[in-house]
């Protein structure tokens, strides 16, 4: 049995690099493509998945099954003494209820400290949350001190997803608040929100690229004053470009303490597509 061990799962999106260095635990959640299941990030990444997404006629994600977290709740309980698991928004996926059934069942047959948070996010979002847990774990902050520290950010978190085409939105089975979206022309490019834990739309964008990026900002100084310290996170999908001028424009606009860039996994691209960039972050 050993200290403090934080866990997510899949749909977090979170750098490599942090994954190894603050010993996040990962359960991955499924990717149905044509019928056919994968496990995000260990049976499908991000490269093949983007280059061979327009061959796919139905894809959708599904969440950890309650005999497959099941089989990881009893695996970590045994190794760890005391379990952090932040899972994606309970709207968006059904992990996070499994979770609470698989506890529910087998709290009593180990004596490890299990504490389930639904984040009420998707994607990097979720991610910051998990990278302040883990941060704080490092630091040697106890298990009640991470616990209150995350519930205290559940509601500094903010995400904007820009999508370039509604085509994948149509595929996708997670997205509400489209209809409006979907009536207008094509070349409308939504941009995404989450908001008390369901995504949904928040603006659409209009004009030639060279444009977009500053109307993406302006979208997010809706929500996030000047002089508010944030930690930022952009995720892209195919989209390393934009996701440079978004971090630049981010910085020279608000002051963020940590920056953390990431690849928009197959969980979340399979509804936003290639060239989306989302843009997360959470107040101080």
């Amino acid at each position: 049995m050993a200290g403090i061990k934080v866990v997510t799962d899949s749909v977090a999106d979170l750098p490599v690099e942090q994954i190894s260095d603050l010993d996040i635990g990962m359960l991955p959640v499924n990717i149905v493509l044509d019928n056919k299941s994968y496990r995000d990030k260990v049976d499908i990444h991000s490269d093949t998945f983007y280059a061979n997404i327009d061959n796919y006629s139905k894809l959708h994600s599904q969440e950890i099954s309650y005999t497959d977290y099941a089989y990881f709740y009893k695996e970590l309980t045994r190794q760890h003494d005391h379990l952090i698991i932040i899972h994606c928004s309970r709207h968006v996926s059904g992990t996070y209820d499994n979770a609470v059934a698989v506890h529910r069942d087998f709290s009593g047959s180990h004596k490890c400290n299990v504490t389930l948070i639904d984040s009420g996010q998707s994607g990097l979002g979720q991610g910051l949350l998990v990278l302040d847990a883990a941060k704080a774990v490092q630091a040697g902050y106890n298990f009640e001190e991470v616990k209150d520290l995350v519930n205290k950010r559940l509601e500094k978190v903010s995400t904007f997803f820009y999508v370039p085409s509604l085509k994948y939105l149509r595929k996708g089975r997670k997205i509400s608040g489209l209809k409006s979206a979907f009536a207008s022309a094509m070349r409308v490019q939504p941009v995404l929100t989450i908001k008390q834990g369901g995504i949904v739309l928040s603006s659409r964008l209009t004009g030639d690229s060279s444009e977009i990026s500053e109307k993406f900002l302006q979208c997010i100084r809706e929500d996030l004053q000047d002089g508010e310290i944030i930690n930022l996170g952009i995720a892209h999908a195919e989209a390393p470009r934009m996701a440079r001028e978004m971090k630049d424009l981010m910085l020279d606009n608000f002051p963020c303490n940590n920056v953390y860039e990431a690849y928009v996994g197959p969980a979340i691209g399979l509804n936003t597509g290639p060239g989306s960039v989302g843009i997360m972050y959470t107040r101080k």
